[in-house]
This record gives structure tokens, C-alpha cells and sequence, in this order.
């Protein structure tokens, strides 16, 4: 029985542990691990009104969608806007070539930066602060005809490796 209570007591401290790392983790430069979410998120697809005035009426939202989905979305879609969004203490030290930088924090204020009429992916290190930027985005760019973010760590290596490729 004493046992069993130290297995217990061992187990509980192992998790309470790794609740209290996650939030430092969570979009921490994961960008070229592959990563498989434990529950891939739903694919969020409607398409949305633009407000009035706007130089184009709907944008489909892709919602989150796994890295290796994404790689595949990133390969054949032609014109994409890669966008990271970490903080500049999070940002990643290799990112995708040719992705803009505007920070989560930032992207109320700085989304005009983002090339009009272009499909648009967002990502961070681990999927967490895309989907705030992706919220932003969804309310204040109806004109993009395509929005979604990585929910999970980017396959950075792999895209620009298969980049290079195409030279």
C-alpha cells in the first residue's frame, strides 16, 4: 500500500510539472520538430460577408489546420502570405523564407502590412498565439480570399527545404 502511495505521490508531481512548463513552451521556437497535436483541431470552413466597401465579398476561413496539412496547403497554393506572429522573444531562428514578421501583439494595429487579396497562412512555434492573430485577422481583412494558422509546430525545414528544390 505504501507503495502504491508513492507511485501516486510521483505521478501527480510528473503532471503538476508539466502544467506548469506548458505556458513557457507553447510557441517556443518548435519550428522545425514535427509535431502531431493530440487532438487535430476541426477544419474550420464557412465562408464570411465582407463589410460594405470592401474589394472583395468572402473570405474562406480554413481555421486550424495540422503542420503536415498545412505543408501540403503551403505547396500547392500559389501567391500565399506566410505570416509569423510570435513576440520578438519567441520568434524562431529559422523561419519560413520569404514569411512576413508582424507579433500577435502587434496585429491589430499592423495588418494592412499584409499584401491585399492573397491567400494568408498564420504560425507561431506551437500554434497557440496564431489563433489569436487568425481572430484579428478574420474581423479586420475580409478581403483575404483564404485564412488559416498551423495548430501545432510548423514544419519550417521541410517547406524551405522543398523550396530550394523548386530552384
Amino acid at each position: 500500500m505504501k507503495a502504491c502511495k508513492t507511485i501516486m505521490k510521483k505521478r501527480v508531481l510528473i503532471a503538476v510539472l508539466c502544467l506548469m512548463t506548458l505556458p513557457f513552451t507553447a510557441c517556443a521556437g518548435l519550428s522545425s520538430q514535427k509535431s502531431t497535436p493530440a487532438a487535430s483541431p476541426k477544419q474550420e470552413v464557412k465562408e464570411e460577408t465582407a463589410k460594405p466597401g470592401s474589394s472583395s465579398t468572402k473570405t474562406h476561413l480554413l481555421g486550424g489546420i495540422s503542420p503536415e496539412d498545412a505543408l501540403a496547403y503551403m505547396k500547392k497554393t500559389p501567391n500565399l502570405v506566410i505570416v509569423e506572429v510570435n513576440t520578438s522573444e519567441w520568434k524562431l531562428k529559422e523561419g519560413f523564407t520569404g514569411a512576413l514578421w508582424i507579433p500577435h501583439t502587434e496585429m491589430a494595429q499592423r495588418y494592412e502590412e499584409i499584401p491585399k487579396n492573397r491567400p494568408v497562412l498564420i504560425h507561431c512555434g506551437g500554434g497557440i498565439v496564431s489563433k489569436d492573430a487568425y481572430k484579428v485577422l478574420q474581423e479586420k481583412r475580409p478581403d483575404i480570399p483564404e485564412l488559416g494558422y498551423i495548430a501545432g509546430a510548423p514544419l519550417v525545414h521541410e517547406y524551405n527545404e522543398w523550396l530550394k528544390s523548386k530552384k
